[in-house]
């Protein structure tokens, strides 16, 4: 297979691709732009991770693509309050109720015309609904849980009840507590999306900006997600270290995790190149998986058990069909 084809699509992680990730994360994460750099290429990859818009004034990038983007934020003002004002494709929604996801799905088909799009394996098995809107660049997602293929992490029931109001763009939107809005970002980058964008890295750090010892970690061990989440931490912690980077919040959460749960298990599988957006390596997925099967069924979660053992051969068989649909055209992500 092209080795062209396999950097492009994530398969493999080059020297070249690690030394142009580096670039871009450095000068985000420090607020300063290289003096010479491959403006086609930076955007590019600044698009593939959710950061066009905060990278365009740094680099000076001035594009229809830019603008378009910047258009459209007062569409999707409730996307991932996170990333503002770079908003991504799609636009996420947790509905947690049966009967709530039906009225859902016939008020966007029924009255505003949505068409539903296909869906991966994983998708379909987690009860996922995704569609277009006429007038809209994004597509809406709707979630019955925060899962891979509906295992359990934590009681989407309880989100809502600890959502709160918040005004943003001018407008009162609900969003989580910013415990939930951690964990479920963890959760998200490596059991559901199994890789992690720059954006995931600069929000968790504006996260932890007003982060305050409380519920987080005892919710992480709840989920049965300790090594998932220590591997999360450890991830972003070698972004940091190679950019240089030193965040006090980030290092204090990640010494009480180590505190609490006392051993990393997959640090000898965080030795790969930096390349983003920084795929999970396929050994420690399918390890973190595992992990988590012993632990749900340690404490009798069976049908969770079950998924966490089937996830891993079913997120390979995802990634390779995205690859052949992208057709090498990096759209993988």
């Amino acid at each position: 297979m092209n080795s062209a084809f396999l950097e492009e699509i994530g398969g493999v992680k080059t020297a070249r691709r690690e030394a142009v990730s580096l670039l871009l994360a450095k000068a985000l994460l420090k607020g300063n732009a290289p003096s010479s750099v491959d403006s086609k290429q930076l955007l590019k990859l600044a698009k593939k991770n959710k950061v066009l818009l905060r990278s365009a004034d740094l680099f000076g990038f001035s594009t229809k693509e830019v603008e378009n983007a910047k258009a459209e934020i007062s569409y999707v003002a409730i996307k991932s309050f996170d990333s503002l004002p770079d908003i991504g494709h799609d636009i996420d929604f947790l509905v947690p109720k049966q009967q709530d996801m039906e009225r859902a799905r016939e008020l966007l088909i029924g009255k505003f015309g949505a068409k539903a799009q296909a869906l991966t394996h994983c998708d379909r098995l987690v009860g996922k609904f995704s569609c277009f809107l006429p007038g809209y660049a994004h597509d809406f997602e709707l979630y019955p849980t925060v899962s891979q293929l509906g295992e359990v992490y934590l009681d989407p029931e309880e989100v809502l009840r600890k959502r709160r109001k918040e005004s943003m763009e001018g407008r009162e939107i609900w969003i989580t507590s910013n415990d939930d809005r951690i964990l479920i970002r963890a959760i998200h980058a490596i059991f559901r999306h199994n890789f992690l964008k720059l954006s995931d890295i600069i929000d968790l750090l504006k996260l932890l900006d007003d982060y305050t010892p409380g519920q987080l970690l005892h919710k992480v061990d709840e989920a049965n997600i300790s090594d998932g989440f220590i591997f999360y931490l450890g991830c972003v912690d070698r972004f940091l270290h190679a950019c240089n980077v030193e965040h006090s919040a980030f290092r204090k959460l990640r010494q009480e995790t180590m505190r609490m749960f006392r051993r990393d298990n997959l640090e000898l599988l965080r030795r790969d190149r930096l390349v983003l957006p920084y795929r999970i390596p396929n050994r420690a997925l399918f390890i973190l998986f595992l992990l988590k099967a012993s632990r749900d069924a340690a404490n009798g979660r069976w049908k969770s058990c079950l998924r966490c053992l089937v996830a891993p051969v079913l997120v390979v068989l995802d990634f390779l069909s995205a690859a052949v649909r992208s057709g090498g055209r990096g759209m993988v992500w």
